[in-house]
């Protein structure tokens, strides 16, 4: 019964993930940032891993500010909502909100939220041979000791959190 509810919620999260939102009609706020594969910031395009473009969208009590980075070919590698960024060091940027990051293919890897830079609830990541990775958080504290992995054929595997840096 466990592992027929595990893989219903498992299921659900998946079509979840299919069906989030882009950032969309926002307003761009700031020059692009170029930051190298240490995060530092270049001047130069010719030395940058990825770049930034910071935004807003809707309007009065609705306003919130958002970023998308690009890799350097144009495919979408990040986006989400921030607090704070720091435009000399990307390590210091303090996230909040929905965040999605996405494989150099395009594909959606890491999902989950924000609050005022800590992870919080359920992150999920789309692994390259089909299955989804889950994990919990509380406050940017992991609330288990370990990670499930649903895979393709349905099968659910549970893995110790040293395991989790690995895919990352």
């Amino acid at each position: 019964m466990k592992r027929l509810l595990l893989l219903s919620v498992m299921a659900m999260l998946t079509m979840v993930s299919f069906g989030r939102k882009h950032v969309e009609n926002a307003t761009i706020v700031a020059d692009t940032i170029f930051y190298a594969q240490n995060k530092m910031n270049v001047v130069s395009s010719a030395d940058a891993s990825y770049y930034r473009l910071l935004m807003t969208v809707g309007q009065g009590m609705n306003k919130q500010d958002v970023f998308q980075d690009y890799y350097m070919d144009g495919t979408l590698k990040a986006e989400g909502g921030y607090n704070f960024v720091d435009l000399g060091n990307d390590n210091n940027t303090v996230i909040d909100g929905e965040f999605t990051t996405y494989y150099p293919n395009g594909r959606e890897k890491w999902h989950g939220q924000y609050v005022n830079g800590k992870r919080h609830g359920y992150f999920t990541m789309q692994m390259r041979d089909g299955g989804v990775a889950v994990v919990q958080y509380y406050h940017g504290i992991n609330v288990h000791q370990y990670f499930t992995v649903t895979r393709a054929d349905g099968s659910v595997e549970k893995h110790s959190l040293d395991e989790l840096k690995a895919l990352m």
